[in-house]
């Protein structure tokens, strides 16, 4: 027996579970293509270099990585965002803003693979780029809840967390705590939602706030919802932000989906503003999706100073939410007709009718070897056609063919010209 060649943490997508992938791939673009944007693809190969400046040194370890026989440190993309910069930094000035650009990539990633994340997976993104905050942050939102209830999903199954970096980042240097321990801050708090109260309580403790310091924290931390928020006695850029955002949410019939939580604060080196998660209401796996806004990015990538927002949904952890709710059921093939031939002496008249059919954009198939009719139904059936067209010695002879319908078992004789054309 030949030992499994396969490698770890990719996977195999035989026809019935590409049909799934597909049905996830057909929500995304139609979606992305009815809000109006454009699709775009880049390399899956760019230089190691260009994830450095985005992510730093520590990077490398997430990547695959591999010098080529140039010796250029090259990568498989572990995203789109810094492919998105580079293409847009080339173009930018030829395109009327905002760039409105999705993708659907192929993505690595050396990680650990595990429930909900592999080494490879493919990641819808969607960028608007050109666009000051406000409305540009409600449609990609927008669009990411709209592209999961087109696989059937609804308010009760997953919610949008939202907030904002310039609220987080101010709240805390007004209150004096500094730049070290505000990252530290950050990891604790992302972490917070996994973590038993005790265990969140002494990793604050580790950090010797002051006694404000720490009512801040406390009382940032016990904010519930956009209520919550509205009412919280703190007001800076980013509150004023998250406060515009909500009404834009309600305006649009969106609220939902969506809500205020603090725990959210994603990569906040990354991002300038709006930040947001999307989970299923269990929280059992992963986030489905994450984004915001990035007005910093392009220009450290490019040296161009452009605003933008997005973000990237991957297949993994949504083919598990989809898989929990019973929406992940592949599509039953269907052949239109299926072509018998009683002898070789009607193979080239049933050839003939077979591209005909096609021609007129039916899913025809037929045996490829000689076979009794009995056998060529046979395989019909297990094609799950609708119907089987018999070419007969007798019927041609009249200019005519049997149409028999698979599913009620009913045939009749139809003019072969007909169905020719």
């Amino acid at each position: 027996m030949v030992s499994d060649l396969s490698v770890r943490g990719v996977r195999d997508f035989y026809p019935e579970d590409f049909s799934v992938l597909k049905k996830i791939f057909d929500a995304w673009r139609n979606t992305a293509l009815s809000y109006g944007f454009e699709e775009f693809e880049a390399p899956i190969l760019e230089t190691l270099e260009l994830y450095k400046i985005k992510s730093g040194e520590e990077i490398v370890n997430q990547l695959y990585c591999f010098k080529d026989k140039s010796g250029r440190d090259l990568a498989l993309r572990p995203e789109l965002t810094p492919s998105l910069a580079r293409m847009v930094a080339k173009v930018h000035s030829q395109l009327s803003k905002p760039i409105k650009w999705f993708s659907i990539p192929r993505c690595f990633r050396y990680e650990k693979p595990q429930k909900g994340r592999l080494r490879e997976f493919f990641q819808f993104n969607v960028d608007i780029i050109g666009q000051e905050e406000g409305l540009a942050d409600l449609e990609v939102i927008s669009l990411a809840i709209d592209s999961l209830c087109a696989l059937g999903l609804t308010e009760n199954d997953f919610v949008v967390k939202i907030n904002n970096r310039n609220f987080v980042s101010g709240l805390f240097e007004d209150s004096g705590i500094d730049e070290e321990r505000i990252q530290r801050l950050y990891k604790i708090i992302d972490a917070s939602r996994k973590l038993p109260e005790d265990e969140v309580t002494r990793r604050i403790d580790e950090l010797r706030l002051n006694n404000k310091q720490y009512s801040v924290v406390d009382n940032y931390l016990k904010i519930k919802g956009f209520d919550g928020l509205k009412n919280f006695d703190i007001e800076n850029e980013g509150k004023s932000s998250l406060i515009k955002l909500g009404e834009y949410i309600n305006y649009a019939g969106l609220a939902p989906f969506c809500d205020f939580d603090p725990t959210i604060v994603r990569g906040l080196d990354y991002y300038t503003g709006i930040v947001f998660e999307i989970y299923d209401r269990s929280e059992k796996l992963r986030a489905i999706c994450g984004g915001g806004r990035y007005d910093n990015l392009l220009e450290a990538l490019s040296g161009i100073k452009i605003p933008a927002c997005g973000f990237g949904m991957g297949d993994v952890v949504l083919s598990e939410v989809l898989k929990e709710k019973g929406l992940l059921e592949p599509d039953k093939r269907r052949v239109d007709y299926f072509v018998v031939r009683v002898s070789e002496n009607e193979l080239a008249q049933m050839l003939r009718l077979v591209r005909a059919l096609r021609k007129n954009g039916f899913v025809v198939d037929y045996s490829y070897s000689s076979a009794g009719v009995k056998k060529q139904l046979s395989r019909a059936s297990r094609l799950n056609a609708r119907f089987a067209i018999i070419v007969g010695e007798d019927e041609l002879r009249e200019g005519m063919v049997v149409e028999k319908n698979l599913d009620t078992g009913e045939q009749k004789k139809v003019p072969l010209e007909r169905i020719l054309g």
